[in-house]
C-alpha cells in the first residue's frame, strides 16, 4: 500500500518502520526485501537498509539499479 504511494516522506516513512522491523527481526527484513527490492522507490528502499551492512546494501540496491536495466531495455 505505502510502497506504491507518490509521495516521497511516506516512502522515508516506510522505510523508517521497515528499518526499526528489521532491527527487531532481521530475517524477516531480508525476506521481504528479497521480494520487493527490486521494485521499491528508491528513497523507501535506502531507509530500509540503512542499518544493514555494506555488502548487504550493495547486493540491495543491485537488485533495483537491474531491474531499472531491464526496465529500460
Amino acid at each position: 500500500m505505502f510502497v506504491a504511494d507518490s509521495h516521497d516522506l511516506v516512502h522515508k516513512a516506510t522505510g523508517w518502520l521497515l528499518r526499526s522491523a528489521g532491527d527487531q527481526d532481521r530475517a524477516r527484513l531480508l525476506g521481504f526485501l528479497d521480494q520487493y527490492a527490486a521494485t521499491m522507490p528508491r528513497t523507501l528502499l535506502r531507509s530500509a537498509i540503512e542499518h544493514l551492512d555494506q555488502e548487504q546494501r550493495t547486493y540491495d540496491l543491485g537488485r533495483k539499479k537491474a531491474k531499472q536495466g531491464a526496465s529500460a531495455r
